[in-house]
């Protein structure tokens, strides 16, 4: 029993530094992909919208005056940089960078150093959702995109599965109608048809960053994501391995204690019987 336990023991060890081994190398992924992704996203996103001046609504960015035309480049460079270093900012050595500053002027330890990242994909979504948000504002500001609810539009896209790859990438394009068919529900349904034959009615065009189309489009990007995706997978092993042996460790640590308490009683019951019988004998 004994033997079992501390062999357990080793076992428990050799897996938590198997696991810690893991998240420092999944820390490194990390750092590269993100630092592959953030000057991506930065061009791309300079890229759909110059597409969807030149492109998609060409007659509405020649409309607008050469200052105006400067101003929005600049308010569209500016969003970009902003992006890209968002995306920077995700890096986990950066976070800890800046975990361990804070920690200098608090005085205080992080126990959680040694834990696994937040999900890091959930926050790139986010932050691509944001920055699709914004530019989609600025060129509406500039009436380059017409009016309409872009936060439904997203919202939309976001929910959607499988959602096929565009003719432009990272370009969501719909007529108008069909957008507000999605989100005021049936009763556009019914004069749907007249609106389609409506003179005032208008193609819509969205864009909407996504982490699968930047991967599709650079696989360099893609390699890296499917060695996060493979370490993701061994780290899920390594835990589920972990769990089952820090189980079985406490099963023999409380069948230990058992027999333990269980032997103490019985020489305690015979200590008490040997006076009972020398009794007996007088």
């Amino acid at each position: 029993m004994s033997g079992n336990l501390e062999a357990v023991e080793r076992e428990i060890l050799g897996l938590q530094g198997m696991l810690l081994a893991a998240l420092a190398e999944m820390r490194q992924l990390y750092d590269v992909y993100l630092e592959m992704l953030a000057p991506i996203a930065r061009q791309q996103l300079i890229t759909v919208s110059y597409q969807v001046c030149t492109q998609v609504f060409p007659e509405q960015f020649l409309t607008l005056e050469e200052p105006e035309r400067q101003e929005l480049q600049r308010q569209i460079v500016e969003l970009a940089t902003v992006l890209e270093t968002t995306i920077l900012g995700l890096q986990p050595r950066r976070q800890e960078d800046s975990s361990s500053k804070q920690e200098a002027v608090n005085g205080e330890e992080d126990s959680t150093k040694a834990q696994e990242p937040p999900s890091l994909s959930a926050q790139l979504s986010q932050v691509l959702y944001q920055s699709s948000l914004k530019i989609n504002h600025l060129l509406q500001r500039a009436t380059i995109l017409p009016p309409a609810p872009i936060a439904v539009i997203l919202e939309i896209a976001s929910k959607a599965e499988n959602r096929p790859l565009g003719r432009i990438p990272h370009l969501l394009t719909m007529m108008l109608d069909e957008q507000k068919l999605q989100e005021e529900g049936a009763e556009e349904q019914n004069t749907s048809d007249s609106l389609r034959e409506s003179p005032s009615h208008h193609p819509m065009a969205a864009i909407y960053l996504q982490l699968e189309e930047l991967e599709f489009q650079h696989p360099p990007l893609a390699n890296q994501r499917s060695q996060i995706r493979q370490l993701e997978a061994r780290l899920a092993t390594l835990q589920q391995q972990l769990h089952k042996k820090q189980r079985q460790y406490l099963v023999l640590k409380a069948s230990r204690a058992w027999w333990q308490t269980w032997k103490a009683n019985e020489a305690a019951d015979a200590t008490a019987s040997v006076p009972e019988a020398m009794d007996g004998e007088q």
